[in-house]
């Protein structure tokens, strides 16, 4: 058997495994972040987008240091809760029309926003690398 093939099946068989491949729910949502967020944002520093560490609670476009906010977040009049976070999540561009996520931001999943916002509910910016 050749040793590529030997890796494959070795890979297969171990993330299939539910005590190998079990994650915390935490995890599945950290990861969740990964996937949807971390082009663009991180918890502790601006990137191309604001940083989200704090974002319950924050008026929407209220970061002081960011100077990339569109004129449609930084008017919208917006505070940012779980319901206003969700359905920005869901079509950014019908919450805030002219926003500059208005597509990059679309995640479709009921499940996965929810595992975002618990994520941003708890993120500890003093572990954030901001890389």
């Amino acid at each position: 058997m050749h040793a590529s093939k030997l890796v494959i099946i070795v890979t297969l068989i171990l993330s299939s495994s539910p005590v190998l491949s079990a994650a915390t729910p935490e995890e599945l949502e950290r990861d969740v972040f990964r996937a949807q967020c971390i082009r663009c944002h991180a918890i502790a520093c601006n990137r191309n987008g604001p940083k989200l560490g704090g974002v319950i609670g924050r008026n929407v476009g209220a970061v002081a240091d960011f100077p990339g906010y569109s004129e449609a977040l930084k008017k919208s009049g917006l505070v940012w809760t779980d319901k206003t976070l969700d359905d920005f999540l869901k079509d950014p561009n019908k919450l805030v029309p002219g926003n500059r996520m208005a597509s990059a931001g679309r995640l479709e999943s009921a499940k996965q926003r929810k595992m975002l916002i618990r994520f941003l509910k708890r993120a500890d910016t003093s572990l954030d690398l901001c890389f």
